[in-house]
C-alpha cells in the first residue's frame, strides 16, 4: 500500500474525527462504519483480546461497566494526585477503576483477555487513535502514517507530550499539535485570506470550553488570548440533567430501582433530550420496565424554557469567559469581527443567544459544521507542512504561553520574566537579582510558572544553581537572568554573576511539571480572587526583604565598631532581629515595621558614624520589572 497524505485529526473528549486535504479541498473521513465522527469510547473485552472503539464500544459497555472507559481525554498527561483526578474518581459518573501507577502517573485497571491488567491513558487513547488511522487509510486507499492531532487552548504541555505519545503507539508520526481554536481559525479563514480580521473563537465541545482571540493577517494566525474551562462542556449539560430527573425516579420508585443499568438509560435518554431541545420546544422520552417491572414507566420530559433554567448557572460562566479573554487581549467587542461557533455545544440556542446579545452588531457564524471545523483546520495545517497547500505558501501560527513563567525569590516570591499570552517565541529581558547574605557562596534558581505572587500556589518546573561566588556584602553580588521560550515549549534560562561571568543554564521542555489544565484554570482564578492578598504579601515580601539586606550589611561590618561590649550589643541585637522576624506573618506588616524601628533605635546611635548602611526603607507595589531587584535570588 502507498503512502497516503498527512491526515487531521481532532480528538475529542466525546467524539473524534479525522479528515484529509487533497485535491484542493479538506473533506472529513468516514470511519469503518460510514460516520464522520466517532464516538470516543473504548471498550476492552474481558475474556479476549478484542478492542471496540466507537458505537461498537458503547452497545458492548453495559456487559462489563468497568471495561466501558470514556472522557480518557480529561486525565490523559495528568498525575495521580491532580486534583481534578481525585474528584473524577470520587464520582458516581466513572466506573472504571484509575491507580496509582509508576512515577505517580495514572493508569486503569481492566479485565483483558482473560488478565488484569492497567492500561495507561495514553495506551487507552491510542486505540481511538488507531481506529481512525485504519479508517482513513481504508478510505484514501494508502497507508496513513503522519497527522497533525488537535488539542484544547488550556491543555498543558505534560497533556500534549502525553497526546503525542498515544499518536506515537498508534503508529502515527505527528507533525504537529495544533491548538483547536487555531485549526478552527485556519478552516473558517481558508476561503477568506484576502482579509484582515480578529476572530473569536467559540469552542464549547463536550469537555471544554475555550474562548480564544486569533487575529489573522491574510495567511499569519496570531493567537492573542486564551481563556477555558476544564469543568465546563456538553457533557455537564448531561450530567445536570441526569441529576434532575435521577431525584424524580427515586421519589416516584425508590432509592432501590435507580440501579446502574437504569442509570446508564436514563444518561443516554438526557443526551437525546438535551440534542432534541436545539431544534424543538419541548421533548418527551419514556423510560419502560423500571427495575425490571413492566408496569412501571417513567418519561424524561423538558421543555427548553426549563433546560435553559436548570442550566443557568453553566451558562453563566460560559458568557464570563467571553469578558476574560477580550479584557486578557486588552480588546473590546468592537475589536471582533468575526464570531466563531466551534464545538457541538454551540448548537444549543441559548448559546447563540448569549453570543448575539453581546455581540449585538456582530455576525455569529453558523456557517461551518461545528463537529467538523476542528478535523478540517488540521488537515490544511498537515498539507501546508507537506508543503501540499499551495494556497498557504506564506503560512504562519503564532501561539501563546498560557501562564507567567519567572523566578521564585527568596520567601517565595514570585518575579515574573515572560507573562501570561505572551506570543511565541519570546525572550524576556534582563532580570537582575542580588544576594541576600554576607559572603553568599551560591545561588539556587527555583523556576515557576503560575499567576500568583507566592509561589507555593504556583507550579514548580526545575531548579539550578550557579556556585563560587564572589564574597561580598548582602546585595553587593549580582546575576543576570534572562528566560528565552521557543514555539516547541522548550523553555531555556541563562544565568550568570556579574562580576565573574560564573554561569549556568536550565533548559526545561515545559510539560514534564506543566499544571495540568485544571490548576491552570484555578492558578487563573485564584490570582484574580487573591489579587488583594497577593498585593499584601509581595509589599510585606519586600519590605522583609529590605530590612533584612540592611541587618545583613550591619552584620558584614561588625568589626567597625570600636569596643567589644558595642560590637556584642549590636551583633546581638542583629542576631535576635533576624529571628524575630522569621516568625511574622506576611499579614502582619505592621508588626515588621515596628520590630525593625525598635532594632533600628536600639543600635542606630552606634553604628551611625561607622558604616555605610542606609536605614531608610521605600518599598512602594509596582507591576514586576526587570530593573535591579532589592533583593537576591533564593539563599541555599
Amino acid at each position: 500500500m502507498v503512502q497516503a497524505p498527512a491526515i487531521g485529526i481532532d480528538l475529542g473528549t466525546t467524539f473524534s474525527a479525522a479528515a484529509v486535504y487533497r485535491n484542493g479541498a479538506c473533506e472529513i473521513i468516514p470511519n469503518k462504519e460510514g460516520d464522520k465522527l466517532t464516538p470516543s469510547l473504548i471498550y476492552y473485552h474481558p475474556e479476549s483480546s478484542e478492542v471496540f472503539v466507537g458505537t461498537s464500544a458503547n452497545d458492548l459497555g453495559p456487559q462489563k461497566i468497568d471495561n466501558f472507559l470514556f472522557d480518557i481525554k480529561r486525565i490523559i498527561g495528568r498525575k495521580f494526585d491532580d486534583v481534578y483526578v481525585q474528584k473524577l474518581m470520587k464520582s458516581p459518573e466513572y466506573r472504571y477503576k484509575i491507580i496509582r501507577g509508576t512515577d505517580d502517573k495514572i493508569e486503569v485497571e481492566i479485565r483483558h483477555n482473560s488478565l488484569t491488567v492497567c492500561k495507561t491513558p495514553e495506551q487507552i487513547s491510542s486505540e481511538i487513535l488507531k481506529y481512525l488511522k485504519e479508517s482513513a487509510s481504508e478510505y484514501l486507499g494508502a497507508k496513513v502514517t503522519e497527522a497533525v492531532i488537535s488539542v484544547p487552548a488550556h491543555f498543558s504541555n505534560a497533556q500534549r507530550k502525553a497526546t503525542k505519545a498515544a499518536a506515537e503507539l498508534a503508529g502515527l508520526k505527528v507533525l504537529k499539535l495544533i491548538t483547536e481554536p487555531v485549526a478552527a481559525a485556519i478552516h473558517y479563514s481558508k476561503g477568506r485570506l484576502n482579509r484582515i480580521s480578529t476572530l473569536l473563537v467559540f469552542d464549547f465541545g463536550g469537555g471544554t470550553l475555550d474562548v480564544s482571540i486569533i487575529e489573522v493577517d491574510k495567511e499569519k494566525f496570531s493567537v492573542k488570548s486564551v481563556e477555558g474551562d476544564t469543568f465546563l462542556g456538553g457533557r455537564d449539560f448531561d450530567q445536570n440533567l441526569l441529576e434532575h430527573f435521577k431525584t424524580k425516579i427515586i421519589k416516584q420508585f425508590g432509592e432501590g430501582a435507580f440501579n446502574d443499568r437504569l442509570e446508564r438509560r436514563v444518561k443516554d435518554a438526557c443526551i437525546r433530550l438535551k440534542t432534541k431541545l436545539s431544534t424543538a420546544q419541548n421533548y418527551s422520552i419514556p423510560i419502560y420496565c423500571i427495575s425490571g417491572n413492566e408496569n412501571q414507566s417513567f418519561t424524561i420530559s423538558l421543555t427548553r424554557p426549563d433546560f435553559e433554567l436548570l442550566s443557568k448557572d453553566l451558562f453563566a460562566r460560559a458568557g464570563i469567559l467571553v469578558n476574560k479573554c477580550l479584557k486578557e487581549a486588552g480588546m473590546t467587542k468592537a475589536n471582533i469581527t468575526d464570531v466563531v461557533l466551534v464545538g457541538g455545544t454551540t448548537r444549543m440556542p441559548k448559546v447563540r443567544q448569549i453570543l448575539t446579545s453581546y455581540f449585538s452588531d456582530r455576525e455569529i457564524r453558523i456557517d461551518l459544521n461545528p463537529d467538523e471545523a476542528v478535523a478540517l483546520g488540521a488537515s490544511v495545517q498537515a498539507a501546508f507542512l507537506k508543503e501540499k497547500c499551495k494556497e498557504l505558501e506564506k503560512f504562519k501560527v503564532t501561539e501563546i504561553t498560557p501562564l507567567s513563567l519567572g523566578l521564585g525569590l527568596d520567601r517565595n516570591l514570585m518575579e515574573v520574566a515572560i507573562s501570561k499570552n505572551t506570543p511565541l517565541p519570546t525572550k524576556s529581558k534582563d532580570l537582575i537579582t542580588r544576594t541576600i547574605a554576607n559572603d553568599q557562596e551560591a545561588v539556587l534558581f527555583k523556576i515557576y510558572e503560575g499567576e500568583r505572587k507566592n509561589c507555593e500556589y504556583n507550579n514548580l518546573l526545575g531548579t539550578f544553581t550557579i556556585y563560587d561566588l564572589p564574597p561580598g556584602k548582602a546585595g553587593d553580588v549580582e546575576l543576570t537572568t534572562t528566560f528565552t521560550l521557543n514555539e516547541d515549549g522548550i523553555l531555556e534560562i541563562d544565568a550568570h554573576e556579574n562580576s565573574t561571568g560564573k554561569k549556568n543554564k536550565l533548559v526545561v521542555t515545559i510539560g514534564e511539571y506543566r499544571l495540568c489544565d485544571y490548576k491552570i484554570r484555578h492558578t487563573v482564578e485564584d490570582a484574580e480572587k487573591n489579587k488583594a492578598d497577593d498585593e499584601v504579601f509581595e509589599k510585606f515580601t519586600r519590605y522583609f526583604y529590605k530590612v533584612e539586606e540592611i541587618c545583613n550589611r550591619v552584620l558584614y561590618n561588625i568589626n567597625k565598631i570600636a569596643t567589644e561590649k558595642d560590637r556584642d550589643f549590636v551583633e546581638s541585637k542583629c542576631k535576635l532581629f533576624l529571628i524575630n522576624i522569621e516568625t511574622i506573618d506576611y499579614k502582619e506588616i505592621g508588626r515588621l515595621k515596628n520590630a525593625f524601628d525598635s532594632f533600628k533605635n536600639s543600635i542606630y546611635d552606634i553604628v551611625k558614624d561607622l558604616m555605610d548602611v542606609d536605614f531608610s526603607v521605600n518599598i512602594e507595589l509596582r507591576e514586576p520589572s526587570f530593573l535591579t531587584q532589592l533583593v537576591s535570588n533564593l539563599r541555599m
